[in-house]
């Protein structure tokens, strides 16, 4: 595991302390919860991991997991007594994780924090500092960072296949209804957040606005756009939420010559246009994002060099400022409104 740009997987064989496997342990078995599990089931057929514990406040999750999990626990203090876990995964709503993560980084070696990390850079930075000073290792779930088609487009870009890039254009826009206590920010806006800044270099934005918000009958936000500005001339655009007529999960680099479009459903090409040509580029041998993470937090526990943290410190404090920077703007338009 490293801190640069971006996270490396290699191609070694697991040794050391995972030679018989990682043993994990899961809080919270909700939708995406679930997805995390059938992930590390598909990495326990071939010795990646050997146990995998979880835990939900939902007693009847038991049943339903049944054959995913090896034990099943109505709360993570019976989790950690009854299994000595390597890595524990926090899959649960943003304003549990701080708390969640500064009580069980002291019964593993690494922490598997889904994103946002916390609500707050104070509490990020809280985590942080405890995940150092227990000399562990943190992985927040800044899943595209992972992903292939992504990684491939910032490769071409790199390469100057469309000049400078200029403009990042993120959509996420799920035809799903809103989860209960819906955030927009919290739960969608944050990935196009971290991949631009992602694929401009880790650079931080100068500014950021919403540009169009609509709040359920709750007053809670579930669908935003928003803009954000960086230095160079720069520009991001994030259109995100819930209830949409159409699926879209896509994103467009635009360069000084040219533009890459990635679309994430259901395909693994990427499209670039220039004024020279159209070129599709077909991806082989793709993985799932989640399967990536979980490989490299497993692998960075045969580091023992130091406690180790991806996205880098910076790089998570840079998106938890601009969320709260685009929060505390959508507080005044709500109060506005």
């Amino acid at each position: 595991m490293n801190t640069d740009k971006r996270a490396i997987l290699s191609n070694r064989h697991y040794s050391d302390c995972n030679s018989m496997g990682a043993k994990v342990g899961i809080i919270g078995c909700g939708r995406w919860g679930t997805v995390h599990l059938n992930t590390l089931n598909s990495l326990k057929k071939i010795g990646v991991v050997s146990e995998i514990h979880a835990c939900d406040l939902i007693p009847s999750k038991e049943i339903e997991l049944a054959g995913l999990i090896d034990s099943f626990s109505a709360n993570w203090q019976t989790m950690v007594e009854g299994a000595d876990l390597d890595i524990i995964a926090i899959v649960t709503p943003g304003e549990t994780h701080c708390e969640l993560a500064l009580q069980v980084v002291d019964y593993c070696k690494a922490l598997f924090i889904e994103k946002p990390i916390g609500l707050t850079k104070l509490e990020a930075t809280a985590i942080m500092s405890r995940v150092q000073e227990a000399g562990g290792n943190l992985l927040v779930g800044h899943i595209l960072r992972f992903h292939d088609l992504i990684n491939e487009a910032n490769d071409l870009i790199s390469k100057g296949m469309i000049g400078e890039l200029q403009r990042v254009d993120f959509s996420r826009i799920t035809t799903r209804a809103p989860p209960k206590n819906p955030n927009v920010f919290d739960a969608l806006a944050i990935h196009g957040i971290d991949t631009a800044c992602y694929c401009f270099g880790e650079i931080e934005p100068l500014r950021a606005s919403i540009d169009n918000l609509s709040f359920n009958n709750n007053n809670q936000p579930i669908q935003a756009r928003i803009s954000l500005e960086f230095r160079g001339s720069k520009e991001a655009s994030i259109d995100v939420g819930w209830n949409g007529d159409l699926e879209t999960r896509e994103i467009v680099f635009s360069g000084s010559s040219g533009k890459i479009i990635v679309e994430m459903k259901n395909t693994n090409c990427i499209n670039v246009l220039t004024n020279e040509y159209d070129q599709t580029i077909v991806m082989e041998n793709m993985q799932m994002p989640l399967k990536r993470e979980w490989q490299y937090i497993i692998e960075g526990l045969n580091d023992n060099s130091s406690s180790l943290i991806y996205p880098s410190s910076s790089s998570i404090l840079q998106c938890m400022k601009w969320l709260e920077v685009i929060k505390g703007e959508m507080a005044m338009l709500s109060v506005d409104n």
